[in-house]
């Protein structure tokens, strides 16, 4: 396919309005606004222990799917940057049975929570799926009051 857009500079990368590929086992792109797959769709996974007891010092987690270890009602984790679209699934897996604080980045809220400081408390046991609106705010799924 011949590149039809105008770049304004010789040699520049060529802009793609779609792209298929097939046969990949790995795809990253830097910015997407639809992902369609014929097969598995595979997001990242990780385990995390909560650390911390506020938004300073809580333990990092990134997009994809993380399981949260170590929860006692006061330790936490803390979300990335918001950036719209952005999905994180955090599954609580404290054996203790102990809530799990889940705390938004810096300048964002989750839900109407207050900003920065505002902890989503997670209950033992229990999964949740956030999705990024904007830089500055997160919704859970199901949206419930907070």
């Amino acid at each position: 396919m011949p590149n039809t857009k105008a770049v304004g500079v010789a040699f520049s990368d060529p802009q793609f309005d779609s792209l298929t590929v097939t046969g990949a086992t790995s795809l990253q792109a830097t910015t997407a606004t639809t992902v369609t797959a014929s097969t598995n769709l595979v997001i990242a996974s990780a385990t995390v222990a909560a650390t911390g007891s506020s938004n300073t010092d809580a333990a990092t987690v990134a997009g994809g799917f993380t399981l949260v270890t170590a929860a006692d009602a006061t330790k936490g984790v803390i979300l990335s940057a918001p950036v719209a679209g952005t999905v994180v699934i955090i599954k609580n897996i404290d054996v203790a049975n102990a809530v799990l604080k889940v705390y938004p980045n810096s300048g964002a809220a989750i839900n109407a929570l207050t900003a920065t400081t505002g902890a989503y408390s997670m209950a033992a046991k229990t999964s949740m799926i956030l999705v990024a609106y904007s830089a500055t705010q997160w919704y859970t799924l199901p949206l419930v009051a907070s």
